[in-house]
């Protein structure tokens, strides 16, 4: 069954960060709870859930991404440049700069919105001012003589004017907002008014004290500086998210030398093991044992030092660089290594590394009887011919989670009928489940066919009768030799077949060129469906599709 793993990553100190990883399918809830309550945190700005799932048959991880969510738009790939301080401007600079103090720079208060009874007041102040103008006219045209009013006119205005006036004062002073601004209005009103009138500002030559001068900050420069040293490293010039601090890409750096360091010093000691040296050179067998002992290395210190995907693939590929020269093989190594951990014997040198305490056995650690296992190619032996087929079923895990535990178990129960019964009419072998579906041995190409298509026409009938438990399968196929240990069979025969297996659609057989050239008269009709380029290959592989009847 395919392991999978959700890992919780969060963007902080202005890098993606793992946070922490939840083993199990029935671990999604939880990592999404534990990703929601990560991102409350003031610190973290983006979170991301990525699924990851591992098929055992073929060492295939793949990655999906489940949740993304950010508070801003851009994620910063930067720090803000720290403010200088003052005291760290140039002596000469500060010479220069004349010894004058900075004017005070006004303050305009942000404009806010006037209050209903401001608004009220604002409105009665403006009427008792209306009224008081129209009493003063009346009071002056009085006086000269142009009309005449009794006392008792004048009196009723001015009354008027003042009841206005008192009752839009009143009601300005009690709303909270305009009163706080009123105040402000008259303490700088006031301390205007102390301060006397304002001063010339040219200044006039006085023999005042010599000023310490205010030291002058040089932008232009800072920024050019700054510019030319980032204080972050993107460690993958394909991925954004791979930056990481100065101090950090120093530390990773730190690793990769002690890895260095330690593989030449192992390469030295096997150059001097008879049959292992050629010309003083070393064999790629050797190179690539070395290759997953780091591999596995690199993921013990991924471990212990929290190190991201990115962060790991990084001193992998980096060490790996500086020991061999190929910095592409290298790279491409550190993507794809899973790929070769299907073989007993790549899984124990990787688990060399992935275990090693530090200690050297003969100069060498991982020590010379494992050394000596490797170079003599003895665990796994190549089996004659085999056609290895694979079986997928498509939807599996959205049939669970709709139906339930109980009718995808009778789903499985339902696939390994009939893939057994085939196996068995065709002289197949059941090498193993994989969970989702199963991986069977032919001893013929065309026997592992004639069970495919058998395999295929029994789900069609099988979905017929039974459309409440529908079926939908496809089939891999590919041929050669691959290594046998135990009951298991591993090698690239293995992984070719679960890669022709993930291209075939619901109901369709892909098999491999080397099963259609074992058939070709048979009887069987192939459409061919393209060169494919397929992950752990480094060359495309024609594949084909058998057309059922």
């Amino acid at each position: 069954m395919s392991d999978v793993a959700y890992d919780v990553y969060a963007f902080t100190d202005y890098r993606w960060q793992l946070v922490k990883q939840f083993q199990g399918r029935h671990q999604k809830e939880a990592a999404i709870e534990f990703a929601e309550h990560v991102y409350r945190e003031k610190h973290v700005i983006a979170f991301r859930v990525i699924e990851e799932i591992h098929d055992p048959a073929s060492g295939e991880i793949r990655e999906r991404k489940i949740l993304n969510r950010k508070k801003v738009d851009q994620l910063p790939n930067k720090r803000p440049a720290p403010a200088r301080p003052a005291a760290a401007a140039r002596p000469r600079e500060a010479a220069a700069a004349p010894p004058a103090q900075a004017a005070p720079q006004a303050t305009i208060p942000t404009a806010q919105p006037l209050s209903e009874r401001g608004k009220q007041a604002i409105l009665v102040l403006l009427a008792a001012m209306a009224i008081g103008a129209v009493a003063a006219l009346l009071l002056i045209l009085n006086t000269t003589g142009v009309i005449a009013l009794g006392s008792g006119t004048l009196g009723s205005m001015g009354a008027a004017f003042a009841v206005a006036a008192v009752a839009g004062l009143g009601l300005l002073v009690s709303a909270p907002d305009e009163r706080g601004m009123i105040l402000r209005a008259l303490t700088q009103l006031l301390s205007e008014r102390d301060a006397g009138p304002a001063q010339p500002s040219t200044p006039q030559p006085t023999a005042a004290k010599p000023a310490t001068p205010a030291p002058v900050l040089d932008i232009e420069p800072l920024q050019a500086e700054e510019a030319a040293k980032p204080d972050m490293v993107q460690l993958d010039s394909e991925d954004p998210d791979s930056a990481v601090t100065l101090e950090r890409h120093a530390s990773l750096l730190g690793v990769v030398n002690g890895f260095v360091t330690l593989a030449r010093a192992w390469i030295a000691k096997l150059l001097q093991m008879p049959g292992a040296a050629e010309q003083h050179a070393i064999t790629r067998h050797m190179s690539f044992g070395i290759h997953l002992f780091l591999a596995g290395l690199c993921e013990q210190a991924a471990r212990l030092k929290q190190w991201a995907l990115h962060e790991q693939k990084f001193v992998l590929a980096e060490s790996l660089a500086q020991v061999f020269g190929d910095p592409q093989s290298a790279r491409r190594f550190a993507n794809n290594f899973q790929e070769y951990l299907t073989e007993p014997r790549s899984m124990e040198m990787y688990q060399a590394g992935l275990g090693w305490n530090g200690q050297l056995e003969d100069s060498m650690p991982a020590g010379p009887a494992l050394a000596q296992r490797w170079l003599s190619k003895a665990d796994g032996k190549p089996v004659d011919n085999v056609t290895v087929m694979f079986t997928d079923i498509i939807g599996s895990t959205e049939f669970t989670q709709r139906h339930g535990d109980k009718l995808q178990m009778e789903l499985v129960q339902a696939h390994d009928r009939i893939v057994r019964q085939a196996a068995e009419d065709h002289h197949g072998r059941w090498v193993k489940h994989t969970g989702d579906g199963a991986m069977l041995a032919f001893q013929t190409p065309l026997e592992a066919v004639r069970a495919a298509v058998q395999i295929q026409s029994e789900v069609r009938v099988h979905n017929e009768i039974m459309p409440q438990l529908p079926l939908h399968l496809r089939v891999g196929l590919s041929t050669g030799k691959p290594i046998k240990a135990g009951e298991d069979l591993f090698g690239s025969t293995v992984q070719l077949a679960a890669r022709v297996c993930a291209l075939a659609d619901v109901g369709q057989i892909v098999v491999s060129e080397a099963v259609t050239a074992a058939c070709a008269e048979a009887g069987f009709s192939f459409a061919n469906m393209g060169s494919r380029s397929l992950k752990g290959f480094p060359e495309a592989q024609t594949v084909y599709g058998i057309v059922l009847g």
